[in-house]
């Protein structure tokens, strides 16, 4: 069997997760001063439009020395500044939203004035995701990410994109920003994790092997389907055996495990985001009845689903 609907497991992770990137500042900071961008969820990212610009969470003696087209990407709850040097003074974000203007879809941020110096200027956006299926990934990155694209490489265009787009208003700019970002992020994802791969999760690593490659999309763009380890063998085009070795050394656990890993993490997503009933929920992932998906369920989380439904509601009330 060779599935036609198929789909790479970081597409799969993103649409799930209903990740998508929000344009929401660009600062100019006159002199010695910075901005300081307090701790949240998601994750935040800047581009640098000009001047040399310093990036520090804790410790400003670790600082990254970024240049106009870099960009760095910044995990979730990491409280950080950028400004001219490290250790800079730096005003927090939340003041200059209340006083920063807006030109055309645009938030202008000014920190100082002309007299007081040189300027430097860098755009910032976040990510926002929804759910855990994204946790991983997050789990996967160090607290900041510094990238610093190469002439020619598909991030400097779309960081070639973001500055031009910046430099004018035009009708619709909002929307062109925000979507430029997601394509960053797709791609300061590959670069960095094919940068340092010991770290990448295991999905991210096997979808460079073609064969397993190809059996993670069959799966992932179809989880409800009955898959058995000869169907999956198929779409590897291997022996049944040889694709069980290959998979399990790949990712770490055999290839039904990691199936039953993902639907149950579609199950969380459904138990905590919608009020679907358990046969339908079961439906969509692949068992033939709410009893079989619930007692799976419980064998995996040790709770039935209805109770982790409830509690987990109760938790985010």
């Amino acid at each position: 069997m060779q599935s036609s609907l198929t789909v790479d497991v970081l597409t799969d992770v993103l649409d799930r997760s209903v990740a998508r990137g929000a344009a929401f500042a660009r600062s100019t900071v006159h002199g010695d001063r910075g901005v300081r961008f307090p701790a949240g969820p998601g994750l935040a990212v800047h581009a640098i439009v000009d001047g040399e610009v310093h990036a520090w969470a804790d410790d400003a003696d670790a600082s990254i020395r970024l240049a106009p087209g870099d960009i760095v990407l910044v995990r979730e709850m990491v409280e950080h500044q950028l400004g001219r040097r490290a250790g800079a003074p730096c005003v927090a974000l939340g003041s200059l939203l209340r006083t920063g203007s807006r030109s055309g879809a645009e938030r202008r941020l000014t920190v100082g004035r002309p007299d007081d110096g040189p300027a430097i200027e860098f755009f910032c956006g976040a990510y926002l995701f929804q759910g855990d299926l994204f946790r991983p990934l997050l789990e996967a990155l160090p607290a900041m990410v510094h990238l610093r694209p190469t002439s020619g490489s598909t991030l400097r265009v779309t960081a070639d994109l973001l500055a031009r787009e910046l430099s004018r208003d035009e009708p619709g700019q909002q929307t062109l920003l925000d979507r430029l970002l997601d394509v960053a992020l797709v791609q300061v994802l590959r670069e960095h994790f094919r940068a340092n791969d010991a770290s990448a999760p295991a999905w991210f690593r096997a979808m460079s092997d073609p064969p397993i490659g190809a059996a993670l999309r069959a799966l992932h763009g179809d989880p409800s389907h009955p898959w058995t380890v000869g169907e999956l063998a198929d779409e590897a085009s291997l022996s049944r055996a040889a694709f069980a070795r290959r998979f399990s050394a790949k990712l770490g656990v055999a290839p039904l495990s990691y199936l039953t890993d993902w639907r149950m993490a579609l199950a969380r997503e459904r138990l905590r985001d919608t009020d679907d009933g358990l046969a339908a929920i079961a439906a969509s992932i692949g068992y033939a009845s709410e009893f079989s998906f619930a007692a799976a369920f419980k064998r995996h989380h040790g709770t039935a689903p209805g109770r982790w439904r409830l509690a987990t509601r109760a938790i985010n009330v």
